[in-house]
């Protein structure tokens, strides 16, 4: 129902609101939980540990509950728009129409984006994650801030792409952003080997999300470049910023490829898979642990010389930690890296291609053979992230 010149803001803004209230769950997780009875037997109580104060695991839960029962109450009102244009179908009139979508080409091609993107790229760190929460031992407070910090950059980021990036080359976008995500994460190696001091919780904050240098940046690059070039520079984020801009690029590429009244069925089909890639995404990141030895052990005389002793931080320097973690985190980049320049062909550079490829894929007509390799790329994938 948009304008085809604003067409996609209603999606991107829908994702930033999403990102804002992630937000807010990162408030409560910084400020509500980081007492006594959500922290370790016996913790100092200071700021930099835990407060004395805090919610138990039953109070947040029932705080959870009461959050969820006031939000949900709006849906008893809600109702189908009146549209007599509209005829009501059946769920298998939908069923054979989602056969046929998966029959075209154009459909074919943004499932191999969706697959390829959100499995191989922009990888979460396990090794990062170990780091932080073993060897570090970041607080609930500190946890909290990171979360904090990384949706509120998420929200900003897609803010960035509503004004500047939307109706620009989506090609460059997804490239741009994607290797500034590799290369952020390089800068994680100087906190396994603790260089300057690097092994300390609030520096991995910082560099899991560098959003006061990226502000300042992108105010910079306004001053002195163009606004193509303040978008461009502006995103350096970090691996979650990549991935959610990847969803919205797909997102708004599927509307403007679905078949007209089919437009929401093929967006269910297609983020569905999406949503199950991003969890093989995890499988395959965690997975890569144990050919490099890297998988963390916190048993005091328990570990292994196949894992990281991630007891201590001079534990994890006795079994190597800071270089298995190292070669982890570059082939995992490279993984990344390679991955987003073979499959970002396969989607549309802009809004205008889309209805380009629309037209070609409608001319090549419909393939069984496609969507059976289709459909069959999809139930894998899907019944991998279970």
């Amino acid at each position: 129902m948009e304008p085809f010149e604003k067409r996609g803001q209603i999606l991107a803004t829908g994702q930033r609101i999403r990102f804002s209230f992630c937000v807010i769950a990162g408030f409560i997780q910084t400020f509500l939980l980081n007492g006594p009875s959500t922290n370790e037997s016996g913790c100092e109580i200071s700021f930099q540990s835990c407060w004395a104060w805090g919610l138990t695991i039953n109070g947040y839960f029932g705080l959870l509950f009461a959050i969820v029962f006031v939000l949900a109450i709006p849906i008893c009102w809600l109702k189908e728009l009146e549209d007599t244009h509209v005829p009501r179908h059946t769920a298998s009139f939908f069923f054979k129409e989602i056969w046929l979508i998966l029959q075209n080409m154009t459909t074919f091609y943004i499932l191999i984006f969706i697959l390829g993107i959100q499995t191989l790229t922009n990888f979460t760190s396990n090794a990062n994650i170990q780091l932080q929460y073993y060897v570090i031992k970041l607080t609930n407070f500190q946890a909290g801030i990171d979360t904090v910090t990384t949706y509120a950059g998420l929200a900003y980021a897609i803010w960035l792409f509503q004004t500047y990036m939307i109706n620009r080359d989506w090609h460059i976008t997804q490239y741009t952003s994607v290797l500034l995500a590799a290369l952020l994460g390089l800068v994680w190696i100087a906190p396994y080997y603790n260089l300057g001091g690097t092994q300390n919780g609030w520096f991995t904050i910082f560099i899991d999300l560098d959003t006061v240098s990226c502000c300042l940046l992108l105010i910079c690059c306004r001053c002195i470049f163009s606004k193509l070039s303040a978008s461009i520079f502006a995103f350096n984020f970090m691996q979650q910023f990549a991935q959610g801009l990847s969803q919205v690029l797909y997102t708004i590429a599927i509307i403007e490829l679905a078949k007209t009244g089919l437009e929401a069925t093929t967006f269910e089909l297609l983020v569905t898979v999406g949503n199950a890639a991003l969890l093989v995404n995890g499988v395959i990141s965690t997975q890569m642990l144990t050919p490099l030895n890297a998988v963390s052990c916190d048993e005091d005389g328990g570990c292994g010389s196949h894992t990281v002793s991630t007891t201590s931080q001079q534990s994890f320097n006795d079994s190597d930690g800071p270089w298995r973690y190292t070669q982890y985190t570059l082939i995992l980049n490279s993984i990344s890296v390679a991955a987003c320049f073979i499959f970002t062909p396969f989607l549309p550079k802009s809004k205008e291609q889309c209805h380009e490829w629309k037209l070609i894929g409608d001319q090549q007509g419909n393939s069984i053979i496609r969507a059976r390799i289709g459909l069959a790329m999809c139930v894998v994938t899907i019944l991998v992230s279970c």
